[in-house]
């Protein structure tokens, strides 16, 4: 998982957390009887990590990483088949194989630098909270971004499909003794137990890629069913490319999800209770 870098040209709205209601008609296969809870971070904490600046900083630092690696590629493939007295397919061959390689290291810096990164801030920023739900030294917990499960609209001017939004990063414990998926992040935190589910599952949704494996997660809250989706951390970048590798994080996360014990609570909402 990577996440995207800061674009000094978008509009403001665009770094804004989205809605996570569903439709008012939107059924779920699941039936809750317990409630989750959602809070924002108290106001001196809360989006401290994901800040335009720090998108800004980690956005630049990742070109400036990148610069290197183009400039290398440049003079390979302009020099080294003079130096080498290469021509013909030889010289054709040496630079699709600098090209090949260049770019697969690319890659691998993208994948390793963004979420390490991100991590980083985040554990550092949790663990000045007063009172997280998550103690990031305590309890294993894991990286995570949170992104909308529909496309969102875009505006007249903007170019290309619609994706999804990145709604919030954090860290994720699943606390099998509670029966709770815990989440502390930038701007809320979420305690989700087992029981309050409404649907989850591994779906594709246009982020990165047109084909990006998240874990659907929806939820009934005091307000009504809430929905977002759990994007996991490339925690293992040497393994990107190896086939399935972002769908199987997806899938065992929903699988240890589904693992939970389901503790039900009194119903609050009088609609769960018909």
């Amino acid at each position: 998982m990577t996440t995207p870098e800061f674009n000094p040209y978008a509009s403001p709205e665009a770094d804004q957390p989205g809605s996570d209601k569903p439709e008012a008609d939107t059924t779920f296969p699941l039936q809750a009887t317990a409630i989750a809870q959602i809070e924002e971070v108290p106001a001196p904490y809360a989006g401290k990590v994901r800040t335009l600046v720090n998108r800004f900083m980690v956005g630049l630092a990742n070109v400036m990483i990148r610069l290197p690696i183009v400039g290398a590629v440049y003079f390979l493939i302009r020099y080294a088949p003079e130096w080498m007295n290469l021509g013909g397919l030889a010289s054709l061959a040496l630079t699709a194989m600098v090209i090949g390689v260049f770019t697969v290291v690319f890659l691998l810096i993208n994948a390793l630098c963004e979420d390490r990164w991100w991590e980083v801030m985040m554990r550092r920023q949790v663990d000045r909270r007063p009172s997280p739900w998550i103690v990031s030294d305590t309890y294993r917990s894991q990286f995570v971004t949170l992104t909308s499960s529909k496309p969102q609209a875009m505006a007249s001017f903007q170019l290309g499909t619609n994706d999804a939004e990145i709604i919030d990063i954090g860290l994720l414990r699943l606390d099998h003794e509670t029966g709770e998926i815990i989440l502390e992040c930038d701007l809320r935190r979420y305690r989700i137990p087992r029981a309050s589910l409404l649907a989850c599952d591994v779906r594709q949704i246009t982020l990165h890629t047109p084909w990006t494996p998240v874990v659907r997660i929806a939820c009934e809250t005091l307000t009504g069913p809430s929905e977002f989706c759990i994007l996991a951390s490339d925690t293992n970048p040497w393994r990107i490319f190896v086939r399935r590798y972002r769908r199987k994080r997806a899938e065992e996360i929903a699988e240890e999800i589904y693992s939970l014990p389901n503790i039900p609570d009194e119903p609050i909402r009088p609609e769960m209770a018909s």
